[in-house]
C-alpha cells in the first residue's frame, strides 16, 4: 500500500487564497510556530520522505488549515492500493492506468 502526505498541496492552496487576499504566503517555518508541529517533520511531510505520522501531527495539522479553509483527513493523506503485475511485481494502482 502507498499512502501519502498530501501537506505540499494544501500548503499550496492556502497560499493561493492568502495571495488572493494580499496577505503574504504562509512558509513552512510560520507554519511550524502555529501549528504547533516541528519545523523538521513538516519539512519531512513536505518533500514526501516522511515514512510515518503520528495522530497528534495529524490533529494539529487539520485543526491549523481548518481555520482558514475546510479540510478532512482525506484532504492530508492518501492511499493507493498496490496491484500485483503478471510478472509478480507489486505497483502502486495509479501506474497501472
Amino acid at each position: 500500500m502507498t499512502v501519502s502526505c498530501r501537506l505540499r498541496i494544501l500548503l499550496a492552496q492556502l497560499n493561493l487564497e492568502r495571495a488572493q487576499q494580499g496577505q503574504s504566503a504562509l512558509s513552512l517555518r510560520r507554519l511550524a510556530q502555529e501549528s504547533g508541529v516541528s519545523q523538521s517533520v513538516l519539512v519531512s511531510l513536505h518533500t514526501g520522505r516522511s515514512q510515518r505520522i503520528d495522530y497528534a501531527t495529524i490533529d494539529r495539522l487539520l485543526s491549523y488549515f481548518n481555520l482558514f479553509m475546510p479540510v478532512t483527513i482525506d484532504d492530508l493523506l492518501t492511499w493507493e492500493p498496490e496491484v500485483e503485475t503478471n510478472r509478480g511485481h507489486t505497483l502502486p494502482a495509479a501506474l497501472l492506468m
